[in-house]
C-alpha cells in the first residue's frame, strides 16, 4: 500500500470509538496523514483526549500495511481449531456430544431449571481445565464470576479429590504438585452482587488476564440473575446485554479460551397460547453463544439430560448424565431410553420429550 494512499485514508475507517473519532474530527484530524507524525502528547492536547487514547490511535494508524483487520486463510483457522484441546467434563457422553468437550475460543451457554446441575457442571469444568495434559486436561486456570452466591468450595473439594484420584489411577501419575490446594489457588472468584458490578467485571477481564495468562476458562454463573431482577428498562437491558455479549465473544476468540455462561429458563407463549420453557434473556443474548445446551431431568427423575440445541458445527443431540459426590459422571442403562430432542416452536428454542406430556 503506497504512502499517499495510507496518508489519505480517513480516520473514520479505523476501529476507533465514536467518542474519540468525534473529538479528532472536531480538532481537524480527518486523515491518517494529519496525525501520523504527531507525538501522543501533541495529539492528546490538540484533540482533548487522554494520553492513552492518543497512543492507541497512533499505534493503529502507524501499522505497516495500513490494515487493522487480521487476515488468516481458512486452512490456518482450521489448524488452529484442530489444535485447541477442549475442556473435558468427566462425562464421556457429554464430551462426545460436544466433540471432545467444551471448546476453546467459543462462548457456551448452559441453561436449565433450578437444581438440574448447571453450577455443578461449571465447578467440574473449573477442576478439569486444570488436569495435567497427560490426563486430557489443559493445565490451565479458571475465573468464576458468581452472581448468585452459588460458588461452593466444599463441593469443589469433592470434585477435586475425585479428579486427582482419577488421574493418579488411570495414568499412574504421582501428581504431587496437583492437589486440592493448587486447584483452589488457580480458581479466581469474582462476586458480583448487581448488574453494574457484573458489567464492570466483564469489561476489566482482559486487563486481569494480562497478568493471569494461564486462564483457559471463564465462567459466569449466572448471567440472567441480575437482568431478571434488577433491570426493568428493556432498552437499557438490551444495550448492557449486547455489550457484555460482545466483550465475552471478543475475549474467547482473541485469547483462545472457553467462556461458559449459565442461563435460567423462562416461559414463552407461542401463537396458539401454549407455553414453552426456553432459555431466558431473549435475542439480545441468544445470538452470542456458539453452543447452547439445555440441561433437564429425565421424566423418570432418575437421571438428567444435556441437549445441544445450537451449534455452528455439530448436529443437535442429547447426552445422559448424573451428578454424584465425585461430580459430573456418565449414567448407564439396563434398557433403551428415549432422549429429548431440540425443537423450535414459533421461533422459541427448547427441548421436547416425545414420551412425555411435559
Amino acid at each position: 500500500m503506497s504512502t499517499s494512499i495510507t496518508n489519505s485514508r480517513p480516520i473514520c475507517t479505523y476501529p476507533i470509538p465514536v467518542s474519540i473519532q468525534s473529538k479528532l474530527s472536531k480538532a481537524g484530524f480527518l486523515t491518517t496523514g494529519s496525525v501520523v507524525n504527531l507525538r501522543p502528547s501533541e495529539l492528546s492536547s490538540s484533540a482533548e483526549i487522554s494520553l492513552e487514547d492518543a497512543a492507541d490511535v497512533l499505534d493503529l494508524v502507524r501499522k505497516p500495511n495500513g490494515l487493522f483487520l487480521e487476515t488468516k486463510t481458512a486452512l490456518e483457522i482450521l489448524r488452529e481449531e484442530q489444535g485447541n484441546c477442549p475442556i473435558v467434563t468427566m462425562s464421556q457422553n457429554i464430551d462426545n456430544l460436544l466433540n471432545g468437550g467444551v471448546p476453546l475460543s467459543k462462548v457456551t451457554e448452559i441453561s436449565g431449571i433450578a437444581g438440574v446441575g448447571k453450577t455443578q457442571l461449571c465447578l467440574q469444568l473449573c477442576v478439569t481445565v486444570q488436569m495435567p495434559e497427560e490426563c486430557g486436561g489443559l493445565k490451565g486456570h479458571a475465573v468464576f464470576i458468581d452472581t448468585e452466591g452459588s460458588f461452593n468450595a466444599s463441593r469443589l473439594q469433592d470434585m477435586s479429590q475425585a479428579c486427582i484420584k482419577h488421574c493418579r489411577n488411570s495414568m499412574n501419575l504421582a501428581a504431587e504438585n496437583w492437589n486440592f490446594a493448587s486447584i483452589t489457588e488457580n480458581i479466581f472468584v469474582f462476586r458480583c452482587k448487581e448488574v453494574t458490578e457484573l458489567l464492570s467485571c466483564v469489561m476489566i477481564l482482559k486487563e486481569f488476564l494480562k497478568t493471569h495468562d494461564q486462564v483457559k476458562l471463564i465462567v459466569i454463573d449466572s448471567l440472567a440473575f441480575h437482568f431478571r431482577h434488577d433491570m426493568e428498562n428493556a432498552a437499557l437491558r438490551s444495550r448492557v446485554l449486547h455489550k457484555i455479549a460482545a466483550e465475552l465473544v471478543r475475549i474467547a476468540v482473541e485469547l483462545k479460551l472457553a467462556v461458559v455462561v449459565t442461563n435460567q429458563m423462562t416461559t414463552k407463549f407461542d401463537s396458539k397460547g401454549q407455553g414453552h420453557l426456553t432459555p431466558a434473556l431473549g435475542t439480545s443474548w441468544g445470538h452470542a453463544p456458539t453452543f447452547r445446551i439445555i440441561l433437564d431431568w429425565d421424566p423418570s427423575r432418575n437421571f438428567r439430560w444435556a441437549t445441544l440445541i445450537k451449534s455452528s458445527s455439530l448436529p443437535p443431540g442429547s447426552a445422559p448424565y448424573q451428578v454424584v459426590q465425585d461430580g459430573i459422571r456418565d449414567v448407564c442403562f439396563d434398557k433403551e431410553v428415549t432422549p429429548p430432542i431440540a425443537i423450535v416452536e414459533d421461533g422459541i428454542p427448547g427441548i421436547s420429550f416425545s414420551n412425555s406430556e411435559v
